[in-house]
């Protein structure tokens, strides 16, 4: 910032002002708002200016992160955002199968992780190496 005439600097450029919720961003002092993340759970998501906070957490390298590192993720996103297995993005509080929901799965439904289920039993439907994940009616 201390070498712009403006004394502004906005992804690495001088700039007249900061970024508005919503634009494009690399650190959070690029917004006006103070508040950069990432608007989806992906490797491929942008950084934007995010509307409120954003939640922080690791992410690895093996989930085709460039680093494993802790990234930040603007939350209140809105159905059908890619989650990963965090509720805390989600407008909704609810993260199903890595994307923002409206509600958990039924008793039958597929699931990856108990998470993932009105009543917190995510398990195999069938033993074998293609079986899905399903959202058990009893203990598994």
């Amino acid at each position: 910032d201390a070498i712009c005439a403006s004394s502004l600097c906005v992804e690495g450029a001088c700039a007249e002002s900061k970024q508005s919720i919503g634009e494009s961003c690399i650190l959070d002092n690029d917004c006006s708002n103070n508040k950069c993340g990432f608007d989806a759970f992906s490797s491929d998501a942008s950084g934007v200016c995010c509307e409120r906070d954003y939640y922080s957490m690791f992410t690895f390298s093996t989930d085709g992160w460039p680093t494993t590192d802790i990234r930040k993720f603007c939350q209140d996103r809105p159905i059908g955002t890619l989650c990963g297995v965090t509720d805390a993005i989600c407008a909704s509080s609810l993260c199903v199968e890595g994307a923002c929901a409206e509600s958990k799965q039924s008793i039958g439904e597929s699931c990856i992780l108990d998470n993932d289920c009105s009543n917190n039993k995510c398990g195999f439907d069938a033993f074998s190496s293609d079986a899905s994940g399903v959202c058990c009616e009893r203990d598994y």
